[in-house]
């Protein structure tokens, strides 16, 4: 969810009484959302937790919990839930503390409220470091999420937990250690492509830095596409979970193909302006040029330069990788 509650969340607020509606309208004045009362109120909690980002529940935690028991999902998918009392005296992080933000939704709530948050989850509690929140500040796709909980014991038991990664990052401590290889303690891997073998628990923290770029001929389907990239990031070693952006240029911005790529992976699909490919040094870069590329688009290149451009001028990982009517190109 990776929500910072800068009021371009949608937040659903709910009460069942007058001094809760006002309380409500006084919270949605400073942190914008949609209010809901008695009416449906059921079906309205139900159907907000599928369509919103943070529910703020002003009503006695019991009555959330019997409501919205079945829909829980898992952690990385629920959406933040808050509960508080109709004076706003305490704002309770009920559901999705870290991932969903309900950890800092609550002290934002409380602030307005001038109350005060509760907050239970054990890495807070302890003021340990928690790698699911540390994975939302700094961009990074948890991909072995179940393996987040050995982690978060051992920190939280104050033991030590490795980290093996480029990045130095402010973490490391005593407890906290920076590794080149496994060893005898539960570890933290931050990597596009990494895999290690251990005994003890790894959790796969995966950085969003790989800019795609694509380039297909016209009417190309979503399939081949996708199956195209998956073989490119799979040749390269390279997590799908690294995708930050999809790439193209405006001659193939509305190619129903290339838009369900970036659906696919959920991230945005970025349109690289033609004069901006034409100002690159090709031959300093690297980049294979194409005649016919050239003839069909009048660019020498599309698919690497996208991504090239796109990444902020990083490092070409993959030039053009040819398929059938198709080329996929990364950078990062």
């Amino acid at each position: 969810m990776n929500q910072e509650w800068n009021g371009e969340q949608k937040i659903a607020y709910f009460y069942l009484t007058q001094q809760g509606e006002k309380l409500a309208k006084k919270l949605s004045d400073t942190l914008p959302g949609t209010l809901f009362g008695k009416e449906e109120f059921k079906k309205n909690m139900v159907e907000a937790f599928q369509n919103f980002d943070g529910l703020v529940c002003i009503m006695a935690a019991g009555i959330v919990v019997r409501t919205l028991a079945s829909c829980l999902v898992h952690k990385s998918k629920d959406p933040a839930v808050v509960v508080m009392d109709q004076k706003g005296q305490y704002a309770i992080s009920l559901i999705s503390g870290h991932l969903g933000g309900a950890n800092e939704l609550a002290g934002k709530l409380a602030e307005i409220s001038g109350g005060e948050p509760v907050i239970t989850t054990a890495t807070d509690v302890e003021k340990r470091i928690s790698f699911d929140v540390f994975a939302k500040k700094h961009h990074l796709a948890i991909e072995n999420i179940d393996n987040l909980k050995y982690i978060s014991n051992q920190v939280v038991e104050g033991r030590r937990v490795d980290v093996i990664c480029e990045k130095d990052y402010d973490i490391f401590n005593k407890q906290i250690c920076r590794v080149k290889e496994p060893g005898d303690y539960p570890l933290v891997v931050i990597d596009e492509k990494k895999k290690v073998e251990s005994q003890s628990p790894v959790l796969y923290l995966r950085p969003k830095t790989i800019a795609v770029g694509v380039g297909c001929k016209r009417g190309m389907e979503a399939e081949p596409i996708k199956e195209a990239l998956k073989t490119v990031l799979e040749e390269e070693e390279i997590s799908p979970l690294c995708v930050k952006s999809i790439a193209t240029i405006g001659l193939k911005a509305d190619e129903p193909g290339i838009q369900e790529l970036a659906e696919e992976y959920q991230v945005p699909l970025l349109i690289v302006e033609d004069e901006k490919i034409a100002e690159l040094d090709f031959e300093k870069l690297g980049i294979a040029q194409s005649g016919f590329v050239k003839n069909t688009t009048g660019l020498p290149s599309v698919s690497t330069s996208c991504a090239y451009l796109t990444s902020e001028t990083g490092q070409i990982i993959r030039d053009k990788a040819k398929f059938k009517g198709i080329t996929i190109a990364l950078a990062k």
